[in-house]
């Protein structure tokens, strides 16, 4: 099912960060290539630790106000004093200013309008536009339809489907949804990162498989090498082994074998 409506996210909120310094200090810091965003195109990145874990994933939007460069970041809701307190820190004695917006927020439709940016993250999900919140509905029964639709497409997001901390951004596809590139050269966590994709040591990959009347997480996994991440409904996410994903990258088959059934399952494509 689409949404032809334009509505709000309920679990987005926005800051921005503009100054001197913005561009350059993003650049070196986040994961994906931010040049896009000099081209008028949103951006979808995430924060590493050291270790390459990812900590944050969100969504930047090139911002028209102000002679400087000035962005707007779209995050989880619960995590935006968190992300802002952890870029604030790497900020140092750059010349950039992090500022909290309350009166915006993000508005999802598949239909292309004016000041709407696509989502980088792949070409089937929804046009985002940041609005002012009181002019627009909100909808929880809309929120799940965006989610289970996110989520057919392999497209993971937030603190309860990516593990903070423990997370490897390429095991959920985040060289292939633009979240990481490898061309732009230093961000934090580069270097684990790109050692894992330069020698093909990628091991899993994030699948979602569609199981009614299961709770995943009181049953055992469908297979050696599989680990269970989260459920929402009727979708079960989960990380698959890498020899599973070249089969199934091959014979195009996307059923499952699990508790004695076919279920059908969702990659990246």
């Amino acid at each position: 099912m689409k949404i032809t409506k334009p509505y709000l996210l309920n679990d987005r909120s926005l800051f921005q960060i503009h100054g001197q310094d913005s561009f350059d200090f993003l650049q070196s810091v986040i994961t994906a290539d931010i040049l896009p965003l000099k081209e008028g195109k949103a951006v979808a990145s995430c924060l590493l630790s050291a270790q390459g874990r990812i900590l944050f994933d969100f969504l930047i939007y090139p911002d028209g106000h102000g002679k400087s460069f000035s962005f707007i970041f779209d995050c989880h809701k619960t995590e935006k004093d968190e992300l802002k307190k952890k870029l604030t820190m790497y900020k140092m004695r750059n010349s950039v200013e992090i500022i909290d917006i309350d009166d915006q927020s993000i508005a999802i439709s598949y239909v292309d309008k004016e000041k709407a940016f696509r989502d980088p993250r792949h070409k089937k999900l929804p046009f985002r536009r940041v609005v002012t919140k009181d002019k627009m509905g909100k909808s929880s029964s809309y929120d799940e339809i965006y989610k289970q639709n996110r989520l057919k497409l392999c497209v993971a997001e937030g603190p309860e489907e990516i593990p903070r901390g423990e997370a490897l951004p390429l095991d959920f596809w985040m060289d292939k949804t633009t979240q990481v590139s490898f061309n732009k050269g230093c961000f934090i966590g580069q270097e684990v990162t790109a050692r894992v994709y330069h020698r093909n040591k990628i091991r899993r990959r994030l699948i979602v498989i569609e199981s009614r009347k299961i709770i995943a997480s009181e049953v055992e996994l469908p297979g050696k090498g599989f680990k269970y991440i989260c459920q929402n409904k009727d979708m079960v996410l989960m990380l698959a082994p890498k020899e599973f994903i070249e089969i199934s990258e091959v014979d195009k088959k996307m059923t499952l074998e699990w508790l004695g059934k076919k279920n059908n399952f969702y990659m990246y494509l």
